[in-house]
C-alpha cells in the first residue's frame, strides 16, 4: 500500500525543488534585462564621446556668408555670420509695435562653431576629460550591438528553460507555477507545439 504521507512530503520536496530552479532562472532572466539596459543607456566611454564632440562641431560648422568677401558687389544669400536659429522651447509673441513677449531658448551653436570651431571642439574634450573621471561608462558603442545579441541569445535559452519547467509542472499537477507577464509568447506557443 502507497504511504499517502510519503508520496505527499515528496511531491512537496519536488515543487519546492522545481520553484527554487524557477525562481533562479527568473533571477538570471532580470539580471540580462538589467544588462540589456545598462547597455542601451550607459555612458559611452572616453573615445565615442571625443568622438561625438568631434561630430557635433562640424556638423553645426558651416561656412555660410564667406563668400560674401570674395566678391565686389554684394550678393543675396546669407551674409558671413547670418545665421537662422529656432526657438526650441517657449512662446514668442510679436505684437504690433514690433516688440517680443515671452522667451525660449535658442541654439546657437553653428555661430559659435563655425567662428571658434577648433577652440569650442578642444574646451568640450578638456571638459569630457575631467568629466569622464567620475562617469561609469558601458562598452563601447561598437561593441553594444554584438553584446546585445549574445544576451538575447542566453535570454531565449532560459526563456525556453522557464517554460518547460512550467509546462512540466503543469502536467504534473503543481500548484503556483505562473508564466510572467511579460513572457515571450512565441516560446510559449512553441512548446505547445511540440
Amino acid at each position: 500500500m502507497i504511504d499517502a504521507k510519503k508520496l505527499q512530503s515528496s511531491i512537496s520536496k519536488n515543487t519546492k525543488a522545481a520553484m527554487s530552479q524557477l525562481n533562479s532562472i527568473r533571477n538570471n532572466l532580470n539580471e540580462i534585462e538589467n544588462e540589456i539596459h545598462w547597455l542601451d543607456n550607459s555612458p559611452l566611454p572616453i573615445a565615442d564621446a571625443i568622438e561625438n564632440i568631434s561630430r557635433y562641431v562640424k556638423e553645426n560648422s558651416k561656412p555660410a556668408g564667406i563668400n560674401h568677401f570674395f566678391y565686389s558687389t554684394e550678393r543675396t544669400g546669407k551674409k558671413t555670420l547670418e545665421s537662422e536659429f529656432k526657438f526650441k522651447h517657449g512662446e514668442v509673441i510679436t505684437h504690433e509695435y514690433g516688440g517680443v513677449i515671452g522667451g525660449g531658448t535658442v541654439d546657437i551653436a553653428e555661430i559659435i562653431c563655425s567662428l571658434f570651431g577648433i577652440e569650442v571642439e578642444k574646451s568640450l574634450q578638456k571638459i569630457a576629460m575631467i568629466a569622464a573621471k567620475d562617469i561609469e561608462s558601458g562598452p563601447p558603442l561598437s561593441e553594444r550591438p554584438q553584446l546585445k545579441r549574445q544576451l538575447a541569445e542566453e535570454k531565449m535559452k532560459l526563456e525556453i528553460k522557464e517554460e518547460l519547467l512550467i509546462s512540466s509542472a503543469e502536467e504534473l499537477g503543481f500548484i503556483g507555477f505562473y508564466r510572467r507577464h511579460d513572457c515571450n509568447p512565441e516560446i510559449v506557443l512553441m512548446m505547445e507545439d511540440d
